[in-house]
């Protein structure tokens, strides 16, 4: 069976070959995109400056409290999520931003800013609900 969704990245050397690129579920694609549009900044995708979210506007502010960095992060996927997603319907959005000590290359220990995100929704072809969670660290960016 010929699957209709592809994964995420796309390999282009498959496509210049012509050859059947990795495909998966609608879960799967609708997860893909869902990484895309949390990892993407506005104005990165030349195509639509719309696409993408305002967590990377955030991205090194110590100032804010970490209660409205949430808000704004929450409020800003919920509706890049509701634009670019239209296989999803009853979209609920968390963010919590946390510090976290991790090992750095050297013998020191840093301090990050943990991202966790989790999505829930359900697939409006099968009204199945769906839970995505994501996590990564920011200043600088690196995923867990």
């Amino acid at each position: 069976m010929r699957l209709k969704y592809y994964t995420l990245p796309l390999d282009p050397e498959l496509l210049m070959q012509k050859k059947e690129h990795p495909g998966c579920t609608l879960k799967q694609s609708v997860g893909h995109h869902l990484h895309l549009i949390i990892t993407t900044a506005f104005g990165e995708m030349q195509s639509d400056a719309d696409y993408g979210n305002s967590i990377w506007d955030h991205d090194f502010d110590n100032l804010t409290s970490r209660t409205r960095q949430q808000e704004w992060m929450k409020e800003s996927l919920l509706k890049a999520i509701r634009k670019h997603e239209k296989r999803l319907d009853g979209i609920k959005v968390d963010v919590l931003v946390k510090q976290e000590e991790v090992n750095a290359i050297s013998t020191e220990r840093r301090v990050k800013k943990r991202l966790d995100i989790n999505i829930t929704g359900r697939l409006t072809a099968t009204s199945e609900d769906i839970t995505f969670r994501d996590s990564f660290f920011v200043s600088p960016l690196s995923y867990s």
